[in-house]
């Protein structure tokens, strides 16, 4: 039986619609996840490609309440940006900061 912390961690994206922070270590997602590559999650780790990473996080907004396309492709199209995160980064779906990301 698959572990739920197969995988674990956060991944941030942009839309068009705004940017967004996800926990992919959702049994629901790393299943979903094998069940559209046909693979281990794990693969994720071992060798990270962008649609894979891009999958893992339009099926965990899915899940989290976010707003998405229904259907992949149509996420890969709303896309602006993606990158994964270590999992202690804030979960916050819109994070905002008043003006001071002296960061960027």
């Amino acid at each position: 039986m698959a572990e739920s912390k197969a995988v674990s961690g956060s991944i941030r994206f942009e839309t068009r619609s705004g940017s967004h922070v996800v926990d992919i270590a959702d049994i629901r997602v790393v299943i979903g996840f094998e069940r559209h590559f046909n693979t281990s999650a794990q693969v994720i780790q071992m060798s990270p490609r962008v649609e894979y990473i891009a999958y893992m996080a339009w099926k965990a907004a899915q899940l989290q309440g976010v707003a998405v396309p229904d259907d992949f492709e149509g996420f890969i199209d709303e896309l602006v940006d993606i990158e994964q995160v270590e999992g202690d980064e804030p979960r916050d779906a819109n994070p905002t900061d008043g003006g001071q990301s002296a960061e960027l």
